[in-house]
């Protein structure tokens, strides 16, 4: 009986460490570190003194596939650290009334949304530092996808090929 009680106490304690582990390992790809999120008029400002693209997360409260793109993609480490790197991260509420000044206009944080072309959420917009549109990608992207994304702007490889090229190139 003694026996039985060492063996159901040892597997007991295997299964916490187990589970522990692997709880340990799926954080490990997780950032401490966060995103330096700004709003769009302070950003715009920040682009134009560092010499930065703008990335502008497009985003509503009850979206589920921002709330995905939150959890697992922006709180990647490799995505953390090159957005916060290359580009002056923004964040803007799709339905927010909050009145900012955009392009040298005031206007609510939806209006923004709207100029920018978000249709759907979340929307990921790339612009020049100066304010110019470089292209909107929409939907839920993974962070092995979206580090290709974010390099394909931040590189200025969208200047002299396709995407599809480009990903061609990343794979092979």
């Amino acid at each position: 009986m003694r026996h039985i009680k060492v063996a159901i106490i040892f597997l007991v304690s295997f299964v916490f460490i187990a589970c522990g582990q692997s709880e340990t390992d799926a954080a490990s790809n997780k950032s401490n570190s966060k995103i330096s999120w700004t709003n769009i008029q302070d950003g715009a400002e920040k682009a134009l003194n560092d010499d930065k693209m703008i990335f502008v997360y497009v985003h509503t409260d009850w979206c589920s596939w921002c709330k995905k793109m939150e959890e697992e993609t922006f709180s990647d480490e490799a995505i953390v650290n090159y957005m916060n790197d290359k580009f002056v991260p923004v964040s803007l509420d799709a339905e927010s009334q909050k009145q900012v000044r955009f392009n040298g206009q005031q206007m609510s944080e939806q209006e923004v949304a709207s100029t920018l072309g978000a249709e759907g959420f979340p929307t990921h917009v790339f612009l020049t530092s100066e304010g110019q549109p470089v292209t909107v990608a929409p939907g839920y992207l993974p962070p092995e996808r979206f580090i290709n994304v974010l390099s394909f702007i931040a590189e200025d490889h969208y200047k002299n090929m396709d995407w599809e090229d480009y990903v061609g190139q990343q794979e092979g």
